[in-house]
């Protein structure tokens, strides 16, 4: 028999679904925890001796049988309050995924209510907390533009449900959900009735105006297929190489050697009568460095076990946690930039770590869920960038007729130095201004639709930025980059930054003239949503095509540092800055 249907969440008349019943008490456990301890630990000793016949308590008071059932009232009147406000905190918090915006309602006595438009979805994620695991439970969070606050989170739903929940919003965030042509009719004679169980797989769990949305053609559970998978033995290595554990480490050693150089060449009688060893010392000075290395090592191995990449029809689908599961989708629409970076302790073993930057994950401090790839070897770069990649711009470039492929790209970016390539770095008379070794290792090309950055000696990076999701570019010049007719350049989008520093005062003024250009009309001729419908994209590009093709749009475009040619639409810019000012 094959197994039975999951049962999604059940909606009232208007459409609106409720979390888990368990869900106040898997997010207030450690308070609940807290409470247990202190209420309860003296109620327990009181308890303990009065069930061995002493008299008084370890703390020396009489043990007095009323101040049990006093304590134990307290204890119940407490708990019967905390049910309380968790019950209420469940029954106000409801969810309503309609036609056009998700919907959050929480809150019993401060009440709120929160929309996101599916238009403005950067990403959805399934998350698995530790508690919430062990109940089969799992959070949707669905991430907007800031990756702030703004960001809704259905905590929690079962495992089987929530997987249904996210696959709608993510078919109705890329346009996929939509009615069969010529099935309106059939659609509104199969709508379920509201409170029997509606498939929120099928699109059912309400619409925007109140009613239950009518079946759509949503695409089924897609796994994806398996990539790659992270090595276990190859994840401990990178952390225990990391710089976090390294840099501690080496740093221990730093010390531990200056420590018995300095008791060494001390007289023995500097401490004045204080006994002073060197076990002593580095004793002293280990236990918190442990701490730090032991924090590193669990965060890294934490955050990377069981590591794997599928491709999916959504995008890049990750999956990681040890005790917290997280499975993330990476649409490659909401992509703004790539960041491959090599350390100095991973360069032995060519290993590599692979980052996107993505609107709804904001400025990710820890780079926990901006990871496409942890740890992994070049030939895993390459397979991750073929997903989430944006796209090189090197069509009709003359680097790209003299071999410069976008694989090449990236190798000159990770590996290269000098102008190979397109690249302009730092000139040598800075290269005195904290620039010994990397002035001909930090610089950037450009490509029609790339700014590409690469920096970095010891520990090595290369960002491909996209033209057409900038947000802002700032030219910067200190008092000794005057002297030395130099200029930092520092361009921004959502979720990533990149600086140039130290850069002729030409090429910077050029760049700092071609982003802002490509700023200003980018993203109003290019920036789409990449999870339309593909007849809505064709319509979209038609359009652009249209505008181009007429007088408006050619002088629009021209103005921005977009050459066109007469009666075709946009052809590449040029790719020197200098060509461009």
């Amino acid at each position: 028999m094959s197994a039975a249907a999951p049962q999604p969440p059940r909606t009232d008349d208007d459409g609106w679904a409720r979390v888990h019943p368990a869900s106040p008490w898997v997010k207030g456990w450690t308070g609940l925890l807290v409470m247990v301890f202190v209420i309860g630990r003296d109620l327990v000793e009181d308890a303990v001796a009065g069930a061995l016949g002493q008299s008084h308590t370890a703390s020396g008071d009489p043990v007095d049988p009323r101040s049990l059932l006093i304590g134990g009232a307290i204890a119940a009147g407490v708990f019967t309050l905390v049910c309380l406000a968790f019950y209420f905190s469940w029954r106000f918090t409801r969810f309503r995924l309609g036609t056009e915006e998700i919907e959050l309602r929480q809150g019993w006595i401060f009440r709120s209510r929160r929309q996101m438009k599916y238009d403005r979805v950067q990403a959805v994620d399934l998350q698995h907390p530790f508690p919430a695991r062990l109940l089969g439970l799992a959070t949707v969070k669905v991430e907007a533009a800031d990756g702030g606050e703004s960001a809704l989170e259905l905590a929690y739903l079962r495992r089987t449900q929530a997987e249904q929940v996210r696959r709608e919003i993510l078919d109705r965030s890329s346009g996929v959900a939509h009615l069969a042509p010529g099935a309106d009719e059939a659609a509104a004679a199969a709508v379920v009735a509201p409170g029997e169980g509606a498939d929120v797989g099928a699109g059912t769990v309400g619409d925007a105006a109140g009613q239950t949305a009518p079946p759509r053609a949503l695409r089924t559970q897609d796994e994806g297929e398996l990539m790659l998978a992270v090595p276990t033995g190859r994840l401990i290595g990178s952390v225990l190489l990391s710089g976090r554990v390294a840099g501690v480490a080496i740093g221990f050693l730093v010390w531990a050697l200056l420590s018995v150089t300095f008791l060494g060449v001390m007289p023995a009688n500097w401490s004045e009568g204080e006994e002073i060893t060197v076990l002593g010392v580095l004793g002293a000075s280990a236990l918190p460095m442990a701490f730090a290395v032991l924090g590193g090592l669990w965060s890294g191995l934490n955050t990377g076990w069981g590591f794997q990449v599928r491709r999916s029809a959504d995008g890049l689908r990750l999956r990681h946690g040890l005790t917290e599961t997280t499975s993330q989708t990476v649409p490659p629409g909401r992509v703004q930039g790539v960041t491959v970076s090599q350390s100095l302790f991973w360069r032995p073993f060519r290993w590599y770590r692979v980052k996107v930057s993505v609107a709804g994950y904001g400025e990710d401090s820890g780079g926990e869920r901006s990871t496409a790839l942890p740890v992994g070897t070049w030939e895993d770069v390459l397979r991750v960038l073929t997903v989430v990649a944006p796209d090189p711009g090197l069509e009709g470039d003359p680097r790209a007729a003299q071999g410069l492929t976008a694989a090449e790209l990236l190798r000159l970016g990770l590996h290269g130095s000098g102008p190979e390539g397109g690249f302009r770095h730092i000139p040598r008379r800075a290269r005195a201004w904290f620039n010994w070794f990397a002035w001909r290792r930090s610089g950037f090309t450009t490509t029609r639709t790339l700014l590409v950055v690469r920096r970095g000696y010891w520990n090595r990076s290369f960002q491909a930025l996209q033209h057409e999701r900038l947000q802002t570019a700032s030219l910067g010049q200190g008092p000794v980059q005057r002297r030395l007719r130099i200029a930092s350049v520092s361009v921004a989008l959502a979720g990533s930054t990149a600086v140039i520093p130290d850069l002729d005062e030409a090429d910077a003024l050029a760049l700092f003239a071609l982003e802002s250009r490509y700023a200003a009309v980018s993203r109003r001729l290019a920036d789409r949503n990449h999870w339309m419908a593909p007849e809505e994209l064709a319509r979209f590009d038609q359009r652009t095509r249209e505008v181009a093709a007429t007088d408006v749009g050619r002088r629009a475009l021209a103005e921005a540092g977009v050459a066109v040619v007469p009666g075709a639409g946009r052809v590449p810019a040029p790719t020197d800055p200098e060509e461009s000012a």
